[in-house]
């Protein structure tokens, strides 16, 4: 099912997911860039809380892969 990847997360999540959305082109956020392995936009990054990285993507995502990737670190 195609739906609007961060978008429709972010509201199914509330509470249990923090979002960050970062504007790439904003030269004071190049430390998360580096931090998270981002290289290009759009990119997400899904991190647990202890700040390990569970997955990385680059480009448009589908919706099931992302939020995948959102219950493996609520797990």
């Amino acid at each position: 099912m195609m739906r609007p990847a961060v978008r429709g997360l972010m509201d199914a999540y509330r509470g249990k997911v923090a979002f960050l959305i970062l504007d790439y082109d904003d030269p004071d956020l190049r430390k998360y860039r580096t931090q998270y392995r981002i290289g290009a936009h759009p990119s997400f990054a899904i991190v647990r809380g202890d700040g390990e990285i569970v997955a990385n993507f680059v480009g448009p995502i589908i919706t099931d892969l992302l939020e995948d990737a959102i219950l493996k670190a609520l797990a």
